[in-house]
Order: structure tokens, then sequence, then C-alpha cells
């Protein structure tokens, strides 16, 4: 149901009460026969006019499997979301995509660094920068 002033559907409770039709009033309120007795069907039936509150949309991870990301990417820096998302299915038991895992770490307050681009090097220094990443960052 769209949206309607609150004075607006008190409105169109009272003159419902007063005797007259959906029909005759809803033309003079300028709306529609069945907006009208959607107001009054549901007057009826909840006993108010209010909006009902809505929960919203439902977390994905818990508070739990939020920490447990935010230590695994703590942990291990080279670690990619996609990974950290397949940690969290083996010991939690729930699949999540590799994008929840990034916008929870987004919310946490880590972000991750994209690498500054490198300068032309000789093949001797690319070895050597290979071996160090290497031992620095394991592939998991």
């Amino acid at each position: 149901m769209a949206k309607n002033s609150e004075d607006l559907r008190i409105i169109i409770v009272a003159l419902h009460k007063d005797g007259l039709g959906c029909k005759r009033f809803s033309n003079n309120l300028k709306l529609s026969y069945s907006t009208v007795a959607r107001v009054i069907q549901r007057f009826f039936k909840m006993g108010s006019i209010q909006n009902r509150p809505r929960k919203g949309r439902s977390t994905k991870l818990s508070a739990r499997s939020v920490c447990q990301v935010q230590n695994l990417a703590l942990k291990n820096r080279c670690m990619s979301a996609a990974s950290i998302a397949l940690e969290v299915a083996e010991v939690e038991g729930q699949l999540v995509s590799a994008q929840t895992i990034r916008c929870t770490l987004q919310q946490v307050g880590l972000q991750w660094r994209h690498p500054r681009r490198k300068p032309l090097l000789k093949l001797a220094d690319k070895k050597a920068c290979n071996s160090l990443l290497k031992t620095t960052c394991p592939r998991a």
C-alpha cells in the first residue's frame, strides 16, 4: 500500500464511520476506490491506521562470524575475500559470497589496499621479488 499521510487515513476512517460509502468520498478525496477500501479494511483488521514496524533485511553473518572474518583478515593481510569466504563456510557451515566478505570488512573498518604499480624490473629483481612474496604471503 502506498504511503498516505496519517491525517488522510484518519479522515477516511471518520467518513466511513459516519456512514458514507467508499465510492462517494474516494472521488472527493481524489483517491482510488481500492486505496480507500484498503485503509478501511486495515483499520478493522488491525484496529489502528498506523504503519506496522518492519524488521528490515536480515543479516547474512552472525556477530561471531563477523569477528572471525575480521580476525582472518588481520592475521593474514594477503588473504583474498574468496578464501576468507571458504574459511567461513568450513567453520560456520554457511555459504557466503566474497562480496559479502568485502562489505563486512568495509563495515568493520578494514579496507583492502590496491598495490601500487611496480616499475619495470630486471629478471633477477623479479625472481627475488617473487621469492620474497612466496615466503611472506603463502597462497591458501
